[in-house]
């Protein structure tokens, strides 16, 4: 595909290159695609690699080593990251991440976290809510998981706690699904922005309201920030990982109507989704790419060395 009409880098602002000889066929991929560079939740090991070999095309978000959680290391580790140029930390608060590690936003511990970032003023990442399928699948057990509502609720209320300092809802706030709720958040919180990633998820319920999400998405085009949440892996080569910058490309910049390299197992075999393009506007495409990034990652004292 050409490039995107972008002046400037292009940038995917949320993504997991988890290691480094994952990165050929992940850059190829890229190249093909026209994506220059990459701020990605990388283990703290495999980032220092990264650092060395693509330095210039990759910044890092703070994450734990989920493998063995706890609060002490999450926090050394982002001293680490942090001494590596990283001014943004990650919390996942899914609802099956919270009911599996037993904590969320309001957590004592988790509240460290929080005010860790904000004394070294990094911006602040959170994965909130999931598709609504899963909560019409995954989490019926309200007494285990909780409701979608009070998990807005809360995340609402550690926003008015940090008002005034950046944020990150990752996946479009966790609620594509909800341009309502949305719209309230970013108008309630001026700090607040909301990127676009997830393939399958974006595809599907972005498709399912076209012409709503085009809408919402040019409204609000200087709030929300280009992602792809790809995910590396030994086997995931340039094919897989092709598709998924496909699949961004074609749902946000063209009127491209069809089906997608991508099977999507939250529907049925039958229903497979129809990726429905929003054609979005040369300048709105700029903003997403470009000109959000570049200036939230200004703010934080980040950029790409080589790029501009």
């Amino acid at each position: 595909m050409p490039r995107p009409k972008v002046r400037g880098v292009t940038i995917d602002f949320h993504c997991h290159l988890f290691a480094a000889r994952h990165a050929p066929d992940w850059f190829a991929a890229a190249d093909h695609y026209g994506l220059d560079c990459f701020v990605t939740m990388t283990p703290l090991e495999e980032a220092t690699v990264l650092q060395r070999e693509h330095g210039d095309r990759v910044q890092f978000i703070a994450v734990p080593k989920w493998q063995e959680f706890n609060v002490d290391d999450w926090l050394r580790r982002i001293e680490a990251f942090y001494n590596m140029g990283s001014r943004i930390i990650k919390i996942h608060a899914a609802p099956q991440t919270m009911a599996a590690r037993g904590y969320t936003l309001e957590s004592p511990e988790i509240q460290r976290v929080l005010k860790e970032a904000v004394d070294r003023k990094m911006v602040i990442m959170t994965h909130l809510g999931d598709p609504d399928t899963w909560y019409e699948s995954k989490y019926t057990d309200h007494a285990k998981f909780g409701t979608r509502d009070e998990h807005y609720r809360m995340w609402e209320r550690v926003l008015e706690q940090f008002r005034g300092h950046p944020w990150v809802g990752a996946h479009l706030g966790g609620n594509p699904e909800n341009l309502t709720r949305l719209q309230h958040l970013l108008d309630t919180y001026p700090d607040l922005m909301l990127d676009i990633s997830a393939t399958r998820w974006m595809v599907r319920e972005v498709s399912l309201r076209r012409d709503a999400a085009r809408e919402f998405v040019i409204r609000n085009q200087s709030r929300l920030i280009f992602g792809s949440d790809q995910v590396s892996g030994d086997d995931r080569g340039f094919d897989f990982l092709a598709s998924r910058f496909w699949a961004h490309r074609k749902l946000w910049e063209t009127a491209y109507i069809g089906p997608t390299p991508i099977y999507d197992p939250d529907v049925p075999a039958d229903k497979q989704p129809i990726l429905r393009g929003l054609a979005l506007p040369d300048q709105t495409i700029q903003r997403l790419y470009h000109d959000n990034a570049i200036e939230l990652l200004a703010k934080a004292n980040m950029s790409f060395p080589g790029w501009g």
